[in-house]
């Protein structure tokens, strides 16, 4: 039977590219993490590594690896949660949302929670949606706060709540000719501009940019990063109206015309599992100062994925 103790000396060789450093790194001998190699291929009844110096994963060792690595997070969240749990009586708090989200929102979410249940631990972490749907599917968290992103295998284990629709707007500097139209801008406008693409939005909804009006020869999923490079002159983006918070002085965020040019937002949870204490705590807070806060920054109410 595989055990979490071969996968942890698995996943340290994997990530060090050498038994003896990875024997340094887990507080074993070379010897013995080589035997967890050997009893965990005679377990999987595959090949881990190509060659003997074990540098380099096979693309069975790949998928084991990604498959170790999820299980292992999702088991040290699961004994944090149990020993949180036996200390105040509702566990912790494992969540992840958007960064533009968690720019508006968490710092109340935060004061509500703490104020209320000042005890709890708290792991708040910020991906792109692709990354929280994977993290909540896997269990890695227990809630997440995310647009929609459609990767089948990812899920069909998670369950979304809609939370509010926003406008996507183009980012662009604040010198860019863009900015004295005065007007919604329609796709016409960017023809042949160089765009920089990234997770916050989905071309499928909008047909006239992914046909071929713009130019994208950028992916940046780092909203931060986005940001330096518009600001810089490398080419113009698409983002949701809340990452105007990101911004500065020098960036302007433009409407679009197309009515199709918005982002839905959602609570997304694991279909197969029950929300602790802490985490029912988390998503409950959230949704109501998204409720309360969420017209004020031009926010509209959503209906179903």
């Amino acid at each position: 039977m595989i055990s979490l103790s071969q996968l942890r000396v698995f996943v340290a060789v994997a990530e060090t590219g050498g038994v003896r450093t990875a024997a340094r790194r887990i507080g074993r001998t070379p010897s013995a993490v080589s035997m967890a190699l050997k009893q965990l291929e005679d377990e999987t009844g595959g090949v881990l590594f190509e060659g003997e110096r074990k540098a380099r994963l096979t693309r069975f060792g790949q998928f084991v690896y990604d498959e170790a690595r999820s299980l292992l997070a999702h088991g040290d969240r699961v004994t944090r949660s149990i020993s949180a749990f036996s200390n105040n009586g509702a566990g912790n708090i494992d969540a992840a949302l958007l960064p533009s989200l968690a720019v508006v929102f968490l710092p109340e979410t935060m004061h509500r929670i703490i104020s209320e249940r000042p005890t709890l631990g708290i792991n708040i972490r910020d991906l792109d949606s692709r990354g929280i749907q994977e993290a909540v599917s896997r269990e890695v968290i227990e809630v997440g706060i995310a647009s929609y992103y459609a990767i089948s295998a990812v899920t069909s284990a998670v369950t979304y709540e809609a939370l509010f629709s926003e406008p996507l707007n183009i980012v662009c500097r604040a010198d860019d000719p863009l900015c004295g139209l005065a007007r919604p801008l329609a796709w016409q406008d960017v023809a042949e501009r160089i765009f920089i693409g990234n997770n916050s939005y989905d071309p499928l909804i909008m047909p006239e940019f992914q046909s071929g009006a713009t130019v994208q020869k950028l992916h940046v999923p780092s909203t931060t990063s986005l940001l330096a490079l518009v600001q810089a002159g490398v080419g113009l983006t698409i983002l949701p109206t809340l990452s105007r918070f990101h911004g500065s002085d020098n960036l302007r965020f433009l409407p679009i015309a197309d009515r199709n040019a918005k982002r839905t937002v959602y609570l997304l949870t694991n279909s197969e599992r029950v929300l602790s204490p802490a985490a029912q705590l988390f998503a409950q807070t959230i949704k109501a100062v998204i409720a309360e806060r969420g017209p004020d920054y031009g926010l509209s109410a959503a209906i179903g994925p």
